[in-house]
């Protein structure tokens, strides 16, 4: 349980016996240290609330979700409070994990205008978490595909001992770009595959049209116990990752950051599900690869998803070696 969450469940105890302020709002500063006025706080309904303290009117952010709702208005004595509400119980274990993320992510801005635009920043993501009344956990798919990504980034890191961030930075896949990896002078799409799969999905007829050479790499993954030996979960492989990256100053941070960006926050839901890596293939992507890219398509088609079976495909696999990565 993060301080936060327990920080709510005492107010909760307190308001049994005292009224709620701050218009039904019950307050309890995070870190009485900490240079900013960021709190916990439960509302007069008993929902669970993150709030930050400004000295001048708060922006307006369209950040409301069937589970968040947020809120600003101003204090007795002419300060304001923006804040974030927990609309849906039950959603506190993820909702406690990301404002304990926010609250220490707070520890490295120096200003108040950074603090809100981190806050804001971090709205935006936990918005597309929460959207379609989401509990913000990945489905199984999702986790699998995650998976595959963070398996390529750890390879990467490892094949560039002397430059961690290059790979990290070059992970576009959070972003939703394209490709998964943009690098300078080349290009890598990660899919994961199921034991036995004939064919590798294509989402979108961007995703293997790239003007940088262009790599397709398919990780090969059979779900597997999390107690197995070698057995991959996102808690694993995040953990594995970010002790690459803490000799790196920031590293870890941005790691963290684009986790988020991915949909992911630390839950104990994510150990449950794992998966075993069996092989890596590379494919090179050219003109004669079997693909549909935006040009091919017929006037009054945007976009389309296809499949691409692994037969067609095998003459443009990579041959591996050490220097395969």
């Amino acid at each position: 349980m993060t301080k936060i969450e327990e920080l709510w469940r005492s107010i909760r105890q307190e308001t049994i016996a005292s009224p709620t302020d701050d218009s039904g709002w019950k307050l309890v500063r995070l870190d009485p240290h900490h240079p900013f006025d960021i709190y916990a706080a439960i509302d007069g309904n008993g929902l669970a609330m993150l709030a930050i303290g400004t000295s001048s009117i708060p922006p307006s952010i369209d950040a409301d979700t069937g589970a968040l709702g947020y809120i600003r208005f101003q204090r007795r004595g002419g300060r304001w409070l923006m804040g974030l509400r927990l609309a849906v119980k039950g959603l506190e274990g993820v909702f406690g994990r990301l404002c304990q993320d926010l609250a220490d992510a707070a520890a490295n801005v120096s200003t108040e205008s950074a603090l809100v635009a981190l806050f804001r920043e971090r709205l935006m993501l936990w918005k597309r978490l929460f959207r379609d009344g989401g509990n913000g956990l990945m489905h199984k798919f999702q986790i699998k595909g995650l998976i595959g990504e963070l398996l390529t980034l750890e390879e990467f890191i490892l094949a560039h001992p002397d430059e961690p961030l290059m790979p990290l930075m070059a992970w576009t896949g959070p972003s939703r770009t394209s490709q998964d990896f943009l690098f300078t002078d080349r290009a890598i799409e990660v899919k994961a595959v199921s034991v036995g799969a004939l064919a590798v999905s294509i989402s979108s007829a961007k995703q293997l049209d790239c003007d940088l050479p262009l790599v397709l790499r398919t990780c090969v993954l059979r779900d597997a116990s999390p107690d197995e030996n070698g057995a991959l979960s996102l808690p694993v492989l995040a953990a594995r990752i970010e002790q690459l990256l803490i000799p790196v100053p920031g590293g870890v941070a941005v790691l963290r950051d684009k986790l988020l960006e991915a949909g992911y926050v630390e839950h104990e839901y994510y150990r449950s599900i794992a998966f075993s890596l069996l092989e890596t293939r590379l494919f090179t992507v050219g003109p004669d690869f079997p693909r549909i890219i935006p040009t091919s398509l017929p006037i009054g088609i945007p976009d389309a998803s296809y499949s691409i079976l692994f037969s067609a495909i095998e003459a443009f696999r990579i041959v591996e070696s050490e220097h395969a990565a």
